[in-house]
């Protein structure tokens, strides 16, 4: 599993996290067929907010590994392009709103959570799967809050959806990097992190 991640980890990480050898599209959609949509908007460099945004490290190849193995589809973005592309337009473009989707980041904050998940609004009630999500983060023993004031939802990929077609279909979930770090925690990333987000993916398609 190591091996493999460490491997798809150097696709993402090419030129300076960009990307730009792997693929023309700047987002790949690989359709397993799934309720349950993986994304990982931030898997190379973006450009956001009028300057260059660092890749959410780790993100992409955790992604990647984690939709084959439980074989849930995936949205990752391949390519950096220096200029504003919002994985939403995607999503429309698709025409795949209908699906829900985990929309994994990572945050380097020293902050009291291991895991932030973040929703459009603030009516938890809305998120049909939101409940199921928290206890199966809190079974592996980590610290999760929902809109915490730095990670919330409101914003980003969450908040625009929710403007576009009026579904809480989208829940953000952001980790923190030792839960991402498969170069120093191997461990954790292969105990806690993949079985934890394989479990997640499988609450939506019960």
């Amino acid at each position: 599993m190591i091996d493999k991640l460490r491997k798809y980890d150097e696709l993402f990480a090419r030129n300076r996290s960009s990307g730009n050898e792997l693929s023309n599209e700047i987002f790949v959609f690989e359709n397993r067929g799934s309720n349950l949509i993986l994304s990982a908007p931030h898997a190379t460099k973006t450009f956001c907010n009028k300057r260059e945004k660092c890749a959410d490290l780790f993100t992409g190849a955790i992604v990647k590994l984690v939709g084959e193995e439980a074989e849930i589809s995936t949205l990752i973005r391949y390519k950096y392009m220096p200029q504003k592309v919002l994985i939403s337009d995607f999503v429309a473009e698709k025409s795949i709103q209908n699906h829900y989707f985990l929309d994994v980041h990572g945050f380097n904050k020293d902050i009291d959570y291991d895991v932030c998940l973040g929703i459009a609004d603030g009516n938890e009630n809305s998120y049909p799967y939101l409940a199921g999500v928290v206890e199966i983060i809190r079974k592996y023993g980590l610290k999760v809050v929902v809109n915490h004031s730095d990670y919330s939802g409101r914003f980003g990929f969450t908040g625009r959806y929710q403007k576009m077609f009026g579904k809480p279909n989208v829940i953000q979930i952001e980790l923190k990097k030792y839960l991402r770090d498969f170069y120093e925690n191997q461990s954790i990333v292969q105990n806690v992190t993949i079985p934890m987000l394989k479990e997640v993916a499988k609450l939506y398609e019960c």
